[in-house]
Parts: structure tokens; C-alpha cells; sequence
């Protein structure tokens, strides 16, 4: 029964197969793009967090500002200075977790491996490199000896390796910064392109001992800003209104004044681009939603068309003794057929466009920052099959019932 169903059901669809090919076409690309899309928008949001949590998993930064003296202008306020006390205090707080100084001390001249360079420069310290998320590949990151010694070590970013000493490893090599001798323990881990970037991207950039960098190059005690981790992103809010207060309480300022140290927060960021990336994933399931619906409604179509050609055909199998649900199942085994070619071919299509994706992501640098790594999910492209063939059956469901419902008298008039 099935077997000679299916049989005659390929001798239709081979007797028409223009009108077939042009309806299949539709629930091909409908089906394609539904699993294209659908990949691309939810390895999107994973793609833009792993971004974004280059610069830190929940960092925050505190930058010192200004006290407006009273009555006067900005032009007279008094500059926060911040020193190497801070950080202890704020690890008193229950919302912070860790805390680390840090001092930016400007490009500096950076000679080694026979090349002269013009770097970024940072004085850190040793929790720096968990709260940045600043993963050493080889050697070792700066430690609280070095700090306490102030040692003239350096740990360097991929990218700073690479330009002064090519594909030779820049560990242990002897170099000079600023003309002061200095040796490289440490080389990080390459990130490449950043989302977020707090100054120079993180390859880019050459670290030392805060206190190294202080005595050398600042000559004073006073640090540039605080970085810490609060311990949850959503107590982050919370953990900077306690920060705040605790700087105001040695640095004689009042809490609420917003001006005297500013945030940065990168769970706020990342909220941002939660959302953005959660409407760009509704969007492009909505677009491929739509594009399955249009070719339901081309199988809807064209079976409508079919049962009006085949008037006199089906009234004759009627008029022979053919019953109601014999035209019903007929009608519907070839609308199945039709589905069912259709959306096999459709997921080959899909998985040969997240192929294209993936090879044109592996292109550049530039185009791995701004395109995801699309996988092909099978688990998503079954449910889509189910999907497309649920709607192809009851796209058909309206043309067998007219085709079922046909009077043999008035069939067999028609011309």
C-alpha cells in the first residue's frame, strides 16, 4: 500500500517536476536559511561575550578624578590622587573579591632582539593578571617579590614579541626600556582583536612591577587607578557606591560626589550587548520563521494548483470506485514527497553555507573579530526538518480535503 503510494506519488511529481522544482525551491532556501540563520544568531551572543571578557570577566576599573573646591570652578578642583594604601582598604569590603594598582606610565622606547620599538607601559601588580583575564603562554607573570624587590622585569604582549624578535622566543632575552636594563620573564597568551579595550589591546602592551615602574619612571608612590573584581557581576552596582565610599573616607571627599573617581564596568557593557545580541537572535529566527512559513504557503499553493489540473483525472479515479480517503492520502503522500526531497536538500544547502561561513571567517584576523564561528547543530536541523514537514502536511491538508470532496458528476464535465 505505502510502496505503490509512494510510486505513484514520484510519477506525479516526475510528470510535473518544473511546477515541483519551482514550489521545491522555496522550502529548499526556507529550510537553508532557517538553519543558517538560527546558528549564526546563537553563536552570536557566545562570540560577542567571549569578546567582551577579554578585558576581564568582571573587572571593574576606578579612575580618580576631581574635587571641586567650594565655591569654585572645575578650574580650581582639587585632583584625587590614589596611592598604594587603596587597594588593602578596599579588600576589607565583602563585595570585593580583589584588588589590584595599577600605573600607566605612557609609550616608552623598547629596544631588544636588534629592533627599537615604541611600546605601552604599564606598573602592575601580581593580581592584575586574573582580574585583566592576562594569561601568560610562557613564563611566569609578575609575582610579590618582584614587587617587593622592584625588580626590572617585564611581561610582554604576543604582538610586542613578535615585532622586536620575529618568530624567536623573547623569554629570558636581556632588553632595554627607556635605556634602563630589564629582562622579559613572561609572554602572554595571544588574544588578538578585543571588543573592549582600556588603552592598547593587550597583546600590544609591556608589563612590570608597579613599584619598578614608580621609581624609575614616575617618582612618586601614587598609582594611577584601581582594578578589582567584584564577588558577583550583579553586586557590582553595589560594590562601587562601597568603593566610593571607602576612597572618600582617606581621600576627604563626599561619597555621592560621582566626579571625584569614576567606573568602568564591564557587566554593564556586557548587559548592553546581551540585549543587542538577544534582539539579533530573535530577529534572524523571525527571518528564517518567515522564510519556512512562505514556503508552506508555496506547497499550499501549488497542490491547489494540482488538484485544479487534475479535475477529470481525480474525478475518474472517483467515478471507478476510488473512496474519499484514497484522493485524500494520494494528494497528501505527494505533498509529503514533495516536503521531504525538498527539505533534505535544504539541510545539505544549510550545512554547505556554514562550511562558506566558516572558511571565510578563517580568512583574516579582522574577520574572526567580527564573525562568530558558526557550527552546524543537528540537533537543530532535525527539529527544522520536523518543523518544515509538520507545516508541508498541513499545507496540504486543505488541497486533499478539496480534492477528497469532489463530486464525480461534476468532475468529469470539467474541460
Amino acid at each position: 500500500m505505502i510502496r505503490d503510494l509512494l510510486t505513484e506519488a514520484m510519477r506525479n511529481v516526475r510528470a510535473h517536476w518544473m511546477r515541483v522544482l519551482l514550489t521545491g525551491s522555496g522550502i529548499v532556501w526556507g529550510i537553508a536559511l532557517f538553519i543558517a540563520l538560527t546558528a549564526i544568531g546563537s553563536s552570536n551572543r557566545e562570540h560577542y561575550r567571549e569578546k567582551m571578557e577579554a578585558v576581564g570577566r568582571k573587572v571593574i576599573y576606578a579612575f580618580p578624578g576631581v574635587v571641586p573646591k567650594r565655591g569654585a570652578g572645575n578650574r580650581n578642583a582639587r585632583r584625587v590622587e590614589l596611592d598604594g594604601d587603596d587597594p588593602p582598604r578596599l579588600t576589607g569590603s565583602p563585595l570585593v573579591e580583589d584588588v589590584a594598582a595599577e600605573l600607566w606610565t605612557g609609550p616608552r622606547v623598547l629596544k631588544g632582539g636588534g629592533h627599537i620599538k615604541v611600546v605601552w607601559t604599564y606598573g602592575v601588580a601580581p593580581a592584575a593578571s586574573r582580574i585583566r583575564n592576562f594569561q601568560v603562554g610562557r613564563g611566569r607573570f609578575i609575582s610579590d617579590a618582584d614587587i617587593a624587590d622592584r625588580r626590572r622585569v617585564l611581561v610582554i604582549g604576543a604582538t610586542v614579541e613578535r615585532r622586536l624578535f620575529g618568530r624567536k622566543s623573547a623569554l629570558g632575552r636581556a632588553v632595554r626600556l627607556d635605556g634602563q636594563p630589564f629582562r622579559i620573564i613572561g609572554v602572554s597568551v595571544r588574544k588578538g582583536e578585543q571588543m573592549v579595550n582600556m588603552g592598547p589591546r593587550d597583546d600590544e602592551q609591556v608589563l612590570m612591577p608597579i613599584s619598578t615602574a614608580q621609581t624609575l619612571f614616575t617618582g612618586s608612590d601614587k598609582i594611577g587607578y584601581v582594578i578589582y573584581e567584584p564577588r558577583t557581576r550583579p553586586e557590582g552596582a553595589a560594590s562601587t557606591e562601597r568603593v566610593r565610599a571607602l576612597l572618600a573616607r582617606h581621600h576627604y571627599f563626599v561619597p555621592a560626589d560621582e566626579e571625584a573617581v569614576s567606573f568602568f564596568n564591564i557587566a554593564e557593557a556586557m548587559k548592553l550587548m546581551e540585549l543587542i545580541s538577544l534582539a539579533l537572535q530573535i530577529f534572524l529566527v523571525a527571518c528564517g520563521a518567515v522564510t519556512l512559513a512562505a514556503g508552506a504557503v508555496g506547497v499550499m499553493n501549488i497542490m491547489l494548483v494540482a488538484v485544479a489540473e487534475r479535475t477529470r483525472e481525480i474525478g475518474l479515479r472517483k467515478a471507478v470506485g476510488a473512496t474519499h480517503r484514497d484522493v485524500f492520502v494520494q494528494v497528501m503522500g505527494e505533498t509529503v514527497v514533495i516536503t521531504v526531497t525538498a527539505g533534505s536538500t535544504g539541510l545539505v544547502l544549510g550545512a554547505m553555507i556554514i562550511s562558506a561561513l566558516r572558511f571565510l571567517r578563517g580568512s583574516a584576523e579582522r574577520v574572526q573579530f567580527l564573525m562568530p564561528q558558526v557550527s552546524f547543530s543537528p540537533a537543530l536541523a532535525v527539529l527544522a526538518f520536523v518543523v518544515l514537514v509538520a507545516v508541508g502536511v498541513l499545507a496540504g491538508v486543505v488541497p486533499a480535503l478539496r480534492a477528497a470532496r469532489l463530486d464525480p458528476a461534476v468532475a468529469l464535465r470539467e474541460e
